[in-house]
């Protein structure tokens, strides 16, 4: 990550987001952040969970919310959404809270599509995630910088989603209207095989050129990819390949199959580590 980009922090008293970031990037880490969705069974039907993948590592968590409507392109994440589809919303929000209670200083983000604000309404949508205690909502596919102003307005940070291919001068509004982040997609869907010599130039070349510190996305698999991805970046996501595992794991296996996989994903964010091959 280009040595100067602002901090990531804004420097407020509840800013949880900006103060994991700037201790991450002091302590020569990077953030790993861990994709659930909000009442899929698989990842994210109670908190315990999400505070066992907190405990194994993940600095930041992120969440799905299956709105009716709803229809993410990524395989697994869709699956996610299709599990969740039944679980009732006043349940979703009130157990975000609870989380919330359990992990006082954990970053939480909500993924927001735009069938996610067609569903429930701006109003509703950001009077419910800071009512939860989320952090920031990350906006898949954001119209333009007025969206990002409706979220700051409610108190909460707007992460803006970036295409590779977006128009620069629109990179340019996004950024200069993020808090903290923005998310960078390194393919065109979740879970997406990548090519990782493709995303590490282009992750390099954001690091040098981006005026906002970034997340990367879509497609990271493994330690091998996360630590090649890291150094330039202010962290990585990792949720169709978590989803994944789980998948394949007997119900009881789940708990020790995320800790060992969030695990090694943590260690490769370690910028001086010597992290394990998968």
């Amino acid at each position: 990550m280009s040595d100067d980009l602002p901090p990531a922090s804004s420097g407020g008293p509840g800013d949880r987001l900006g103060r994991c970031l700037d201790r991450l990037a002091a302590a020569q880490q990077r953030a790993l952040a861990i994709y659930l969705t909000l009442g899929d069974p698989l990842t994210g039907d109670r908190p315990d969970l999400a505070l066992a993948a907190a405990d194994a590592g993940a600095d930041i968590l992120e969440f799905g919310i299956p709105t009716p409507g709803t229809r993410p392109r990524g395989a697994e994440i869709a699956r996610s959404f299709d599990r969740a589809r039944g679980a009732d919303q006043e349940q979703l929000w009130e157990w975000l809270g609870e989380l919330r209670r359990s992990a006082a200083d954990l970053p939480l983000l909500l993924l927001v599509y735009p069938q996610t604000v067609a569903d429930l309404g701006w109003d509703l949508l950001l009077a419910r995630s800071a009512a939860a205690g989320a952090d920031a909502l990350v906006l898949a596919r954001p119209d333009g910088p007025e969206d990002l102003e409706r979220v700051a307005a409610a108190g909460l940070s707007a992460v803006p989603g970036i295409a590779p291919a977006a128009d620069p001068a629109q990179v340019r509004r996004l950024e200069s209207a993020a808090a903290h982040l923005t998310y960078r997609n390194l393919a065109d869907r979740t879970g997406a095989d990548l090519d990782l010599d493709e995303a590490t130039r282009l992750t390099r070349r954001l690091g040098a050129t981006a005026a906002r510190p970034f997340l990367v996305g879509f497609g990271i698999r493994d330690e091998r990819q996360i630590r090649a991805l890291a150094p330039d970046a202010a962290g990585v996501v990792v949720g169709s390949r978590l989803i994944s595992v789980l998948s394949r794991a007997a119900p009881t296996a789940r708990p020790e199959a995320l800790r060992e996989h969030i695990g090694r994903w943590k260690a490769a964010t370690i910028l001086d580590g010597s992290p394990t091959e998968q």
